[in-house]
C-alpha cells in the first residue's frame, strides 16, 4: 500500500479538476506529510454519479451473500495491512501507535466482518393478516447513495462504521474525510481495490466540508447523509436535509459524565476513568470529561486521579511506550488552551497540567500536559462546553439524586459511565441518566454489534449494531392476494 493524495472515484485514482490542494501535517512535528487534492463541485458530482451507477447496475441488485463476501474481503485486507494503516493513522492524527493498532485498525477490521455477517440476516418479517387469504410481509430495501462526512479524531475507525453499515444494507457511498486527517480514509480506495469490490461502490473525495455538504444536500441522487462532527455543523446540515426531505444520521458532540459512587473499587475506577478521559488525547466525542464523585471518597479519588494523570507517558506517537501524543493541529491546541485559561479565570482550581510542552522532542509539535481541574461550578465554560482535549473537571456530589442531577446538567447526551459495586444502584442510574450509552465500570468501549447514538444535542439515530443497518434501509410492505378465486367486491 501507499499514501494517496488523489480522489478515488469510480474505482480510479484521479486528479482534482480544481487544482487546489491542502496541507496534511504530522501533529508531532507540524511537518507536511503530503498535500491532498481538493474536490471541485464537478468532481463531487462525478463521485455521486459513479456511486449512483454502481448502485443501479451492481450493488443494489446484488445478492446479500455476494455483498457479504466482498465486505469480508475488505476486513481481510485491513488485517493484512494493519501495521501500515496504523502508522498512517498515527502520523496523521497524532494518536499513540498502541491505540492505532489495537483500537482503531483492529476495530475497523472487526466492523467489516460484523457487517458482512449482518448481510445474511433476514431484512423483514411476515405480518399478521386479518384474512388467511392475504399474505402480508415487509422487506428492507437499500436507500441508494449515502453521503458520509467524517471527523479527524478517529478517521479510519469512523469511516469503517459508516462504510460497512451502508454497504451491508445494499447502498453505495461517497465519503469525505476531514481536511486535517484524510490519509487513512483514502487508504480505503486501495483496500477496496485489493478486495476487488466493484468500481463506484465506494468513492472517497477530499475537500471542504461546506462544499461537500452542499453537494450532498442538493443532489437528488443522495437521499441519506451520515455525519459525525460538531453539534453546530450537525444542526445546519440537518436543517438542509429536513427542507429537502432527506434522511440524516448525526453523531455529534458530548460532555460525558463519569459518575463515581463511594462504594466503587477505587483502584479499578482510577484506571478506567483515565482511559475514559485521555484516550486519543481526549479528542473523543464520548470522553469522560466531567468526573462527578460522591463526597465520601472525593478526596481519595482526586489525590489518586491527579497522581495517575501526572504519570501518563506523553511522547512521540510512534514510540510503543507513549500513552498520550500531540493534539491534531496547532489551531486546536490553541482552542484547548483557551479553555484551560478560561477555567483558571473563572475560579476553577488547576490541580495538574495546563501547560504546552515545548522542550526537547516536543518543541515542534502540539503537545500539552494531562490537565485536571477541581472546584468547578455548573456556570463555568469548562463544565458546559466540549473541550475535546486532555482536560478533566472534577466535582463533588452528595447522594444518588445529586449525582443524577449533575450528570444530566448538560445539553449533550452521548454517553456516561457509572462506577460502583452496587448492581441495584448501577441499573437505577442507567435508567435516570440521559445518554445513548451508559457503561458500568467501563468507559470508551464501543463494539460493532452495539448500537451507538446520542440523546439531546449529541445526535439523531444510531450507528453500529443491527440498528445501524436498518437506519440505512427503507421499509416496504408487500401484500399478496391468495384468495382461491380472487377478491370480488362489486
Amino acid at each position: 500500500m501507499q499514501i494517496r493524495n488523489q480522489l478515488f472515484i469510480g474505482g480510479q485514482w484521479i486528479n482534482s479538476s480544481s487544482g487546489d490542494t491542502a496541507k496534511v501535517i504530522n501533529p508531532a512535528t507540524n511537518e507536511v506529510i503530503t498535500r491532498t487534492q481538493m474536490a471541485s463541485p464537478g468532481d463531487l458530482q462525478n463521485a455521486i454519479k459513479a456511486a449512483e451507477s454502481a448502485f443501479e447496475r451492481v450493488w443494489g441488485r446484488m445478492n446479500p451473500f455476494e455483498r457479504s463476501k466482498y465486505l469480508h474481503r475488505v476486513g481481510d485486507a485491513i488485517e493484512r495491512n494493519q501495521k501500515f494503516i496504523a502508522e498512517v493513522e498515527t502520523d496523521d492524527v497524532g494518536k499513540p501507535i498502541i491505540e492505532s493498532l489495537n483500537v482503531d485498525v483492529a476495530s475497523a477490521a472487526a466492523t467489516f466482518h460484523y457487517f458482512a455477517d449482518i448481510c445474511l440476516e433476514v431484512m423483514g418479517e411476515v405480518k399478521p393478516s386479518p384474512f388467511n387469504e392475504v399474505l402480508d410481509y415487509t422487506v428492507r430495501e437499500p436507500i441508494g447513495v449515502v453521503g458520509a462526512i467524517i471527523p479527524w479524531n478517529f478517521p479510519f475507525l469512523i469511516a469503517s462504521r459508516k462504510i460497512a453499515s451502508a454497504l451491508a444494507a445494499g447502498n453505495t457511498m461517497v465519503i469525505k474525510p476531514a481536511t486535517w486527517a484524510p490519509l487513512s480514509t483514502l487508504l480505503f480506495g486501495e483496500l477496496f481495490t485489493e478486495a476487488e469490490v466493484p468500481p463506484g461502490v465506494l468513492n472517497v473525495v477530499t475537500g471542504t466540508g461546506a462544499a461537500t455538504g452542499q453537494a450532498f444536500t442538493e443532489s437528488s441522487a443522495i437521499e441519506e447523509i451520515t455525519f459525525t462532527g460538531s453539534t453546530d455543523i450537525g444542526r445546519r446540515l440537518y436543517g438542509s436535509c429536513t427542507s429537502r426531505l432527506k434522511g440524516c444520521t448525526l453523531e455529534l458532540g458530548g460532555k460525558s459524565p463519569a459518575v463515581v459512587l463511594a462504594d466503587c473499587n477505587l483502584e479499578e475506577t482510577i484506571d478506567g476513568v483515565l482511559f475514559g478521559v485521555y484516550l486519543n488525547q481526549g479528542e473523543c466525542c464520548c470522553a469522560a470529561t466531567r468526573l462527578i464523585v460522591e463526597a465520601g471518597i472525593y478526596d481519595a479519588f482526586v489525590e489518586r486521579f491527579v497522581a495517575a494523570s501526572k504519570a501518563i507517558k506523553v511522547g512521540m506517537p510512534r514510540e510503543e511506550t507513549t500513552r498520550m501524543g500531540p493534539l491534531i493541529h496547532p489551531d486546536h491546541l490553541k482552542t484547548v488552551m483557551n479553555y484551560v485559561e478560561s477555567g483558571k479565570a473563572e475560579g476553577a482550581k488547576l490541580l495538574c497540567g495546563g501547560k504546552v510542552l515545548t522542550e526537547g522532542e516536543f518543541a515542534k509539535g502540539n503537545f500539552m500536559e494531562p490537565t485536571v481541574f477541581s472546584e468547578v461550578t455548573p456556570a463555568m465554560k469548562i463544565w458546559r462546553e466540549e473541550i475535546f482535549g486532555p482536560v478533566a473537571v472534577i466535582t463533588k456530589a452528595s447522594g444518588i439524586d445529586d449525582l443524577v442531577q449533575q450528570a444530566n446538567d448538560t445539553h449533550y447526551g452521548l454517553a456516561a459511565s457509572v462506577w460502583t459495586t452496587n448492581l441495584r444502584a448501577a441499573h437505577t442510574l442507567a435508567s435516570r441518566i440521559h445518554a445513548g450509552t451508559v457503561w458500568f465500570n467501563l468507559h470508551n468501549f464501543v463494539f460493532p454489534s452495539a448500537p451507538y447514538g446520542g440523546y439531546k444535542a449529541s445526535g439523531l439515530g444510531s450507528e453500529l449494531g443491527k440498528e445501524g443497518v436498518l437506519a440505512m434501509t427503507r421499509m416496504k410492505n408487500v401484500m399478496v392476494n391468495m384468495f382461491p378465486n380472487g377478491f370480488k367486491w362489486y
